[in-house]
């Protein structure tokens, strides 16, 4: 498997995962970056899966969803485009031979969720983690509590030392600059 970040906007990662064939994005706010990478590398969309409901992570997801007939998976307690299919707390998604863990972390929303794809042949633990956790800091609390946030970053900080973080934003200098 072969991970890309498809950068979108001014500071947002529409991340993919393909296999050469087919691929998967995660929070594809855009659909236009998406549409650019499969005619580049000659994919198939398998595959949308959603963190959380602000726009800049589902705004593309209808029209990928149109073009390509690629199934949507999402959080069950946020308003995305439909037709998806809801997740929460420790369901599982298969998708490419590869099994996906949902993990509820409310803060950032109240519905926010994180796909977790543990350790496989040759690659390290992979994390989706939305608007949650970035390098240097954590995202805003539009409607979750603080208390939401620390347990959702607790249980993050409980995945594997080598758990590979995509989040969906650069905000690493501002974070550092913060800090």
């Amino acid at each position: 498997m072969t991970l890309v970040p498809l950068p979108a906007f001014t500071d947002n990662y529409i991340w993919m995962l393909h296999d050469g064939s087919n691929a998967i994005v995660v929070d594809p706010g855009d659909a236009q970056p998406v549409f650019d990478a499969l005619a580049r590398h000659k994919l198939q969309l398998a595959a949308i899966l959603v963190t959380h409901h602000h726009p800049d992570h589902t705004g593309g997801v209808a029209a990928l969803h149109a073009a390509t007939g690629a199934p949507v998976h999402g959080p069950a307690r946020e308003r995305i485009p439909e037709p998806f299919t809801p997740y929460s707390q420790g369901d599982v998604t298969q998708v490419l031979g590869m099994r996906f863990e949902v993990i509820d972390v409310p803060g950032h929303t109240a519905g926010h969720i994180a796909y977790f794809l543990p350790a496989g042949e040759g690659r390290a633990p992979l994390l989706f983690c939305g608007d949650t956790l970035f390098s240097g800091g954590c995202g805003r609390l539009f409607e979750g509590t603080p208390a939401q946030m620390l347990a959702s970053l607790d249980a993050l900080s409980a995945l594997p030392v080598d758990t590979r973080v995509c989040c969906a934003h650069e905000y690493t200098l501002a974070n550092l600059r913060f800090a």
